[in-house]
């Protein structure tokens, strides 16, 4: 008799973000990031099997180690070891499966979040073929729920080795499309905006997509606001692919234009500058939450850092009452922009000079829960561990009792967008754009570290 039911514990896995694996309420450590890797190309493939040859070609690229197989062997059985404690070396596992055609996960809709969610498209495109569109824009609002980010997180440095990584991306972003076409009909826009506005931040070339949420936030009266992202888009296409806005974002735009402004939007417009502009996008253009700049809570860490001040709004909130996990994320992000622009960094010179800065990793770690109206103070802490990164320490600090809620450790590097490659001397060169070095803890422009 098969024991797999008694040995095998049951496994949640997320992969519409960072790659997680929950058992009984507790996130599962996933080892090393190779290995998480591995396991995130599994579930994108939803247990369908992945050949050994592409599982490394994901993790190493076009020049993978003599011993590549047999690493990729060792990470699997750790991961095998990690979901079913205790199972033999030959025993057939409930979670992880090898065969001629590679290897396999065993997840269905039930345990996968990536399974669930094209659930919930399908039911929702077959509804609105039914004639049921409330029910359909019900399972739309579910699915968005469920995606929290980047496939696994894939950082940007290797998109161009994480094709099926991006293929779920776009898959999220057309569904999110879908789900905007129908909440206009309904509800004017309002029901998808939050979700929108989060799918939309990592789709910023994706026209199609940009042009529905400049079409959603019309509708629900942000005007200004749809004008103001309409001319960063244009702008950014401008600078950094030398093409002009097409056809679907510019009839969205003229669309715009035709509708009447509202009392107050010239003098908004007026007061968006083209710095503010930037901060707003790389802060992932989320106005609804206000950073503020302050820098009086260094006393909590040794060392310089630099606070943000933030409120959580009903947006930022889950069907539990609590704030939902990828929003933390986004403060994580906010914060960071701020104390670079409050350092005098210009994203617009940096992208001039031929340079982008990427996410080589992020992590995580979840200490007590925030609610609506909760002001929480993101106090951020730079380091510089090695010349080509810089690794950011925030903690999240609820201001009503001072206790920690968050902490977000962030690995990141500049990158030579025309070499593709990091850049030798991260903190040298991020030092040639600012203009307060104080602010992120450099002292000297020239040295490896500060």
């Amino acid at each position: 008799m098969n024991n797999e039911g008694e040995r095998s514990p049951h496994l949640l896995f997320e992969v519409l973000g960072p790659v997680k694996v929950w058992h009984a309420g507790r996130e599962l450590d996933l080892g090393p990031r190779q290995q998480r890797l591995i396991l995130a190309l599994l579930l994108t493939r939803g247990g369908e099997p992945v050949g050994t040859g592409e599982v490394i070609s994901t993790v190493w690229g076009s020049q993978p180690p003599a011993s590549a197989a047999n690493i990729v062997h060792r990470y699997v059985g750790n991961l095998r070891r990690l979901f079913e404690p205790g199972i033999g070396p030959r025993v057939r596992g409930r979670w992880l499966a090898s065969d001629a055609a590679g290897y396999r996960i065993l997840v269905d809709e039930n345990n996968l979040d990536l399974l669930s969610f094209r659930r919930l498209a399908r039911d929702a495109r077959a509804a609105v073929g039914a004639g049921r569109p409330d029910t359909a824009m019900a399972a739309y609002a579910k699915a968005l729920e469920l995606w929290r980010g980047p496939c696994a997180g894939a950082p940007d440095l290797l998109a161009e080795q994480f094709g099926a990584f991006s293929a779920v991306d776009y898959e999220c972003g057309g569904i999110a499309g879908e789900a905007a076409d129908l909440s206009l009909q309904l509800h004017g826009g309002r029901s998808v905006l939050s979700a929108l506005r989060r799918v939309a931040t990592y789709h910023l070339y994706d026209e199609e997509l940009q042009a529905r949420l400049i079409t959603v936030l019309s509708a629900v009266g942000q005007r200004a606001e749809a004008i103001a992202r309409y001319h960063l888009l244009r702008r950014k296409l401008r600078d950094e692919l030398g093409v002009d806005p097409g056809p679907k974002l510019q009839t969205a735009y003229r669309r715009l234009l035709q509708q009447p402004g509202s009392p107050g939007e010239k003098q908004t417009r007026q007061r968006t500058s083209d710095t503010e502009l930037d901060r707003s996008e790389t802060r992932h253009s989320l106005p609804r939450v206000a950073v503020t700049a302050d820098r009086n809570l260094r006393s909590r860490y040794d060392g310089v850092t630099h606070t943000a001040s933030i409120t959580v709004s009903a947006d930022d909130i889950g069907a539990n009452g609590h704030v939902r996990s990828s929003r933390y994320l986004d403060y994580s992000v906010q914060a960071r922009w701020a104390a670079a622009a409050d350092a005098g960094l210009s994203i617009k010179e940096l992208a001039a000079a031929g340079l982008g800065p990427v996410e080589l990793e992020v992590s995580i770690k979840y200490l007590n829960e925030l609610v609506h109206g909760d002001e929480i103070d993101v106090v951020t802490r730079f380091e510089y561990p090695s010349p080509k990164i810089v690794q950011l320490v925030q903690s999240m600090f609820r201001r009503s009792d001072g206790e920690l809620a968050a902490v977000v450790t962030c690995v990141t590097g500049l990158m030579d967008i025309a070499e593709r490659r990091l850049v030798d001397n991260a903190a040298a060169v991020w030092a040639e754009f600012l203009r307060d070095l104080a602010v992120v803890d450099l002292a000297d422009p020239g040295s490896d570290q500060p």
